[in-house]
C-alpha cells in the first residue's frame, strides 16, 4: 500500500461518503415519490367522489320537494283527489270517504304536516295504484303515506266479495302535505 498516498485515500473516502449521501438522497426521493403517488392517487379518489356528489346535486336539484312552501287548502285537495280519482278510472260513488285534518307542527321543526283520510270502495289493485299515483306530487309536498287494504265482504253473507277474475279491494289512505312554515312567522 506503499502507492497509495493519503491523498488518494482521501479522494476514496471523499467518494464512498459522496455515494452515500447521494444513496440517502435518493432513498429520500423514492420514499417522496411513493407517498406523492399516495396523494396523487387520493385526490383521484376524492375527485370521483366529488363528480359523483356533483352529479347527485344535477339530478336531485330539479327533483321532488320534501315540502311545500305554502298550505293547499281544502278545495285544492278536494280537486286532486277528483283528478286521482278519474286518472285511475274509478266512478264516483268509488271515493268513499275524504277527511282532511288542520295541519299539525312535527315536534319542534319548522314544518307542519296535512292529513287527509281517503276511503275507496272495492276496486282493484291497478286502479287503487294510478289513484295513489296521481295523488303525488313533489313539488307541493304531498304524497300518500299510508295505505291499507282489506278484502271486501258482501252485506249479504259476510263471504268475501271478490267472486270473478277481477281481485278488488277496500282501501283506505292517508294524503299527506308537507309544508315548510317557520315558527316564527
Amino acid at each position: 500500500m506503499s502507492g497509495w498516498s493519503n491523498e488518494a485515500v482521501r479522494r476514496r473516502w471523499f467518494v464512498a461518503i459522496a455515494i452515500l449521501i447521494l444513496g440517502v438522497y435518493s432513498v429520500f426521493g423514492l420514499l417522496d415519490a411513493r407517498s406523492a403517488a399516495d396523494r396523487l392517487g387520493q385526490a383521484c379518489r376524492d375527485l370521483d367522489e366529488v363528480q359523483t356528489k356533483i352529479s347527485q346535486i344535477d339530478r336531485l336539484k330539479d327533483g321532488p320537494r320534501v315540502a311545500a312552501l305554502e298550505l293547499q287548502s281544502p278545495a285544492e285537495i278536494s280537486n286532486r283527489i277528483e283528478a286521482a280519482r278519474q286518472a285511475a278510472g274509478l266512478n264516483q260513488a268509488a271515493l268513499l270517504r275524504e277527511q282532511p285534518t288542520d295541519p299539525q307542527r312535527i315536534g319542534r321543526s319548522d314544518f307542519e304536516m296535512r292529513m287527509t283520510t281517503i276511503g275507496l270502495a272495492p276496486s282493484t289493485m291497478v286502479q287503487i295504484l294510478k289513484f295513489c299515483d296521481a295523488l303525488r306530487d313533489e313539488k307541493s309536498g304531498t304524497m300518500v303515506r299510508d295505505l291499507r287494504l282489506s278484502v271486501p265482504r258482501s252485506p249479504e253473507n259476510g263471504n268475501q266479495a271478490n267472486s270473478g277474475d277481477v281481485e278488488k279491494w277496500d282501501a283506505e289512505m292517508t294524503l299527506t302535505q308537507m309544508i315548510f312554515s317557520p315558527k316564527s312567522k
